[in-house]
Formats: structure tokens, C-alpha cells, sequence
């Protein structure tokens, strides 16, 4: 009976040796990929982008100049996609059904363009008055 729990007990140390050393080996590879993070860490410390953002008018004038770039970008996109659609719009009165909707539309555009400065049709207004009021 002594010798059978021997031979389980040099069996369960067997085991035991084997956790340890694949314990070690994990510790081991955890402690390179640590490292790997370290280094990984420090060089992104040193870039330019993380100076700029720990500077405040570095960063300030960045996003001024960004918020331009995005601005000017914005206003010159719409710009282009709506001559665009006039464009094809313009296109488009040849078409019977379509072509008359688009003559509505660009007169309609032109009339708005005439009537733009509502200060001008203000004081055209108020001639007109004026005169009938004196000629009265």
C-alpha cells in the first residue's frame, strides 16, 4: 500500500513541476510583451503630435488653421455641388413634364436675386408712396 502512494505522489510532484514551469514560461512572455508596450509607449511620448497637444498655442494655432482648412473645404464642396445640380438642372429643360418645373425654378431664382436686399425694395417702396403721395 506504501509503494502505490508513492508512485501518486511522484506523479501529482510530475504535475506540479509541469504547472510551475508553464507558469514561468506565461511570466516570462508576459514580461517581454510588458516591455514591448513599454518601449511602444515611450516612442509615442516623443511624437510631435503629443508635443503639440502638451504645448497650448502649438495646439491653438493648429486648430485654427484646421478649423479653416475644414471651413474653406465646406464652402468650396457646396459651392461646386450646387453648380453642379444647376447645372444638370439646366440640362433638364429640354424635357417636357421636368423642363417647365425648372424654368418655374429659375425664375423664381432670378426674381429672388432681383428682390436680394430687402433694404432696396424698402426704400423702392417707400419712393413709390412718397411720389403718390405728392402727386395726390
Amino acid at each position: 500500500m506504501r509503494k502505490s502512494k508513492i508512485h501518486t505522489d511522484s506523479k501529482l510532484i510530475k504535475e506540479v513541476h509541469n504547472l510551475a514551469q508553464s507558469e514561468r514560461s506565461l511570466e516570462l512572455e508576459l514580461a517581454k510583451e510588458i516591455r514591448i508596450l513599454s518601449k511602444e509607449i515611450a516612442r509615442m511620448k516623443d511624437m510631435e503630435v503629443i508635443q503639440i497637444f502638451k504645448n497650448k498655442w502649438k495646439f491653438l494655432g493648429l486648430s485654427l488653421v484646421k478649423g479653416i482648412a475644414v471651413g474653406f473645404g465646406s464652402v468650396l464642396g457646396a459651392t461646386l455641388f450646387i453648380y453642379i445640380f444647376v447645372y444638370l438642372l439646366a440640362q433638364l429643360s429640354v424635357i417636357p413634364v421636368i423642363g417647365d418645373w425648372v424654368k418655374d425654378v429659375i425664375s423664381e431664382v432670378n426674381h429672388t436675386q432681383e428682390v436680394a436686399n430687402p433694404k432696396d425694395l424698402f426704400l423702392e417702396k417707400y419712393d413709390e408712396v412718397e411720389k403718390t403721395i405728392r402727386y395726390e
